[in-house]
């Protein structure tokens, strides 16, 4: 497969800075102690209880419309210099390595891999993507409040949502 395809030049490196962010704080969620593993546990089950009672095709239905969302507001939150996606993937990271470690301690570390592993295949894949053009358009404006950019913010916006 050709990743070349799936996401244009302009946002290699920050895939790359955001990939680094991402499983420094994966690990940084799985070393955390425990106070605040069992706070992050605490925000898990408030987050789960929205789902209660859902099952198959409008429990899939919601997961995607609340990814779409989520997705939308990390690119267009990019235009604030960048924060808010740099922020959406650290406390993915973190959070997934507090909920890894905790399955790893009931079932060990393989079978706690594959229970994150579609979260993992396709997930966090879409949310690096959208992360990084989020990242983007915050350098973006960076440059032209500098006048170092002189395309307008609208175009590099459009760019990121044909991609």
């Amino acid at each position: 497969m050709n990743l070349a395809g799936i996401f244009d030049r302009t946002i290699k490196p920050y895939i790359l800075i955001l990939t680094l962010i991402f499983a420094a704080s994966f690990l940084a969620g799985t070393i955390a102690p425990s106070s605040i593993r069992q706070q992050m546990n605490e925000v898990f089950q408030v987050v789960a209880g929205n789902y209660q009672g859902l099952a198959g095709g409008m429990l899939f239905f919601n997961i995607l419309v609340q990814n779409v969302m989520a997705t939308i507001f990390v690119i267009i939150s990019g235009v604030v210099v960048g924060i808010i996606p740099t922020f959406a993937i650290g406390s993915n990271g973190f959070g997934l390595g507090v909920l890894y470690r905790q399955a790893a301690e009931v079932s060990g570390y393989s079978k706690a891999a594959l229970k994150i592993l579609p979260y993992g295949v396709f997930e966090i894949p879409a949310l690096l993507i959208a992360a990084s053009y989020g990242l983007w358009l915050g350098v973006m404006v960076v440059r032209r409040s500098r006048g170092k950019e002189s395309t307008l913010l609208s175009s590099h916006i459009e760019h990121a949502f044909r991609r």
